[in-house]
């Protein structure tokens, strides 16, 4: 008997070995996109994290950032995006054995021009505006680029919607940059504020998610989103996030308005359209909070069988004891 109770305390702290929710910040490091977009008052100041640890074996395939109007394009620090995630994130509990715890040339009507060649951190980058699709596409080719299937005709897409410029990006590889992540802001004027979604279907992996950060006046909404968090700041907020989030307190001030949002696409034909965002009817704050349940550390691991079989074994061995003692 002594065994079964020792397989049966084994098998329990097995079982207790993680959790199934991630961690707070899971969306930085993970395939997901996470963005930032500032909202100022004749122009969108969009910010997307860049990482390399889903670009470096991609070294040949283009990252197309298409824009409504001519951008400045600098690099924004890792730090911003990791801030606002702790800032927003849900509060968890967990439940174990142990208990619970929280935690440029030109031709006719037609024009090509290379504006410059941006550097940031280990992304090799040009800014290129252009009203032709193939001509974007043959310097793509030219240049070393693989275009997915359908890549001009989405080029054109953007094009006919008077989106002629576009942020060309691939890792530099040879450098060693391996498990950093950067961001890249960009800066334009526009009259509807917008996140240039439909153009990742042409090489998105099924089943991510989009983590957007919206910083403006009022609490702002896309279709068919989900709120994560919406909280206006106020001074005490700020002093706190002074102190906790250096990098966070540098971009916002006092009565900025910082809303979270989520949706999910099973499958990259679910972007079939850019996001269109747009002020929610009211500014209540919100801030989500995970429900308490128990979980298995073991649940999706290859070790599961084996735990099953243990178990299985002990309760055996417990019912032939039992039956011999009578």
């Amino acid at each position: 008997m002594n065994r079964i109770w020792l397989l049966l305390l084994v098998a329990c702290f097995l079982w207790a070995d993680g959790g199934m929710i991630p961690p707070i910040d899971h969306e930085i490091y993970g395939a997901d996109q996470v963005a930032v977009i500032k909202i100022l008052p004749d122009s969108e100041e969009l910010s997307i994290l860049a990482k390399f640890d889903y670009t470096y074996e991609y070294n040949g395939f283009a990252w197309v950032v298409p824009l409504p109007s001519l951008p400045s394009i600098y690099e924004i620090s890792e730090s911003l995006f990791i801030n606002l995630s702790n800032l927003s994130a849900s509060y968890q509990r967990y439940g174990g054995c142990h208990g619970s715890y929280y935690e440029g040339y030109g031709y006719g009507n037609d024009y090509f021009q290379i504006i410059s060649f941006p550097k940031i951190e280990f992304l090799q980058s040009v800014l290129i505006q252009t009203n032709r699709a193939d001509s974007l596409a043959s310097w793509l080719i030219n240049n070393g680029y693989e275009l997915p299937e359908g890549a001009t005709g989405m080029f054109q897409d953007y094009i006919d919607r008077h989106w002629q410029f576009f942020f060309i990006a691939r890792a530099d590889t040879s450098s060693h940059y391996y498990g950093r992540n950067v961001g890249v802001r960009f800066r334009f004027a526009t009259d509807t504020i917008i996140y240039p979604m439909k153009i990742s279907s042409l090489s998105s992996m099924p089943g991510i998610a989009l983590y957007l950060y919206v910083i403006g006046e009022h609490k702002i909404f896309f279709d068919n989103a989900e709120l994560l968090y919406a909280n206006r700041i106020s001074k005490e907020e700020l002093e706190a996030i002074e102190q906790d989030l250096p990098h966070l307190f540098d971009y916002i001030k006092e009565g900025d308005y910082i809303t979270k949002l989520k949706r999910f696409y099973g499958a990259p034909s679910q972007m079939s359209s850019d996001i269109v965002l747009y002020q929610s009817p009211d500014d209540i704050e919100y801030r989500r909070e995970e429900e308490y349940y128990w979980y298995f550390g073991l649940t999706n691991s290859m070790l599961s069988p084996f735990v099953f079989y243990t178990l299985y074994l002990c309760f055996i061995r417990i019912i032939r004891e039992k039956r011999r003692r009578r």
